[in-house]
Order: structure tokens, then sequence, then C-alpha cells
């Protein structure tokens, strides 16, 4: 059997949804409250660098952490639905909300956003690129922690500062709640989970557009 593989170009085209396959749409832009974090995970086989690690490997490492693609410094367009949905290191919006300030809906909203709420780029269906536009990070966040030998280890993860802004679409396939309701779960995931790494410390943010097409 044939395995087909797409390139980026051909997958943003096979993954826009037209009108009809969604109920609403919102044009809607976060605006940083404080810097964000990226840690963006890479293959060490795409360092040009040798294998025996040398005190400056860091600062190439550093490079690759960062979202960026010759357009400039984006997040990936899921990564800001995933703050709704959360994971078991980090509660998502949908959870919060269901479970902490309501009572018993947390399963419901998690599903509903799973399968209802799709987040997508203005100029690339998977990206959503910062502005002001930057090349590259502005800077880097450095720390210590203890690794599993019981000694300190140093993590380096690059910083977008401030003022930064991200504006996508956001498609609702099911109308079992309204704009409303959607805007309140992206109104706690930009203050209680933030936009990126290490949230909410980093990625803190509010809703500054927030646009029901017609």
């Amino acid at each position: 059997m044939t395995k087909e593989i797409l390139n980026e170009t051909d997958w943003n085209k096979k993954i826009q949804i037209k009108k009809g396959d969604f109920m609403y749409e919102i044009t809607a832009k976060y605006k940083g409250l404080v810097p964000m974090m990226h840690d963006r995970f890479f293959n060490p086989e795409e360092l040009n660098i040798s294998k025996k690690k040398s005190k400056s490997t860091w600062k190439v490492e550093l490079d690759y952490q960062c979202y960026k693609d010759k357009k400039g410094v984006y997040i990936p367009a899921d990564n800001i639905r995933m703050m709704l949905i959360g994971n078991k290191f980090r509660k998502g919006a949908c959870y919060i909300i269901g479970s902490y300030i309501e009572k018993k809906k947390g399963t419901e909203y998690i599903n509903f956003a799973k399968g209802c709420i799709w987040v997508m780029g203005t100029k690339d269906p998977l990206k959503v690129y910062i502005e002001p536009a930057r090349k590259t990070f502005d800077k880097y966040d450095e720390r210590t922690f203890i690794n599993p030998l019981g000694s300190r280890s140093i993590k380096r993860r690059p910083l977008i500062n401030l003022p930064w802004s991200v504006e996508f679409i956001v498609q609702v396939t099911e109308d079992t709640f309204d704009q409303t309701k959607i805007r309140e779960f992206f109104d706690v995931a930009g203050l209680r989970c933030g936009l990126g790494a290490y949230g909410p410390t980093f990625g803190r943010c509010v809703i500054d557009k927030w646009e029901l097409k017609k």
C-alpha cells in the first residue's frame, strides 16, 4: 500500500474548512500581558553541530526551541486550542470553568472543545504569526532544576517580549453553546492557562478583538 505524503502547502489546502462545515466563525486576537515562552521539541538530528556537546551548544539548541520560519515567529494554531482542552500537567480553561467555577460540567466542556472548536491562523491554517513581526526570539529565560541524579541542571528557553499579540480564527461546528460561552472559554484560557510554555507564569493574555462573522 502506498502512503500519501503531503508537503505543507498540500496539507494546508486539505485542512481548509468551507463555509457550511461549521455553525459560526469568530475572528479573535490575544494581547499579551507578560512575555511568552517557547519550548519547541526538536529532533537532535536537526542540529548542525557535533555529537559531543560543548559549552556553547545550548545557544544552538535555544534557536531550535523557538517556533519560527521564513515569515517570522509563530505559535502553532493547535497550541491555542489546547489552552481550552489542557492535559494531565496543566488544566485547560474548559475544565477550570466546568469544575472550579461551575460544577460537574468539566468533561462536557472538554469534549465539546475537542470535537467542535477549531483554531486556524489568518495567513496559514496551522500557524498563528506573532505581531509585531520578528525573525527570532527576543531574549531567553534561564533557571535551574534538580535532575534525576539529584544535582542541578540549567534549562534555557526562548522568550517573546512585550508587546506581542496573535490574531486567529475560531470555527465552531455545533451550536450547543453560543459565542458568548466560547468567549468565556478563551477569556479564562488567556488569564489562567497562558499561551506557550510554562503558563500562566508566562503567556498570560487578554482578548483584544472578538468579532462574530455574520
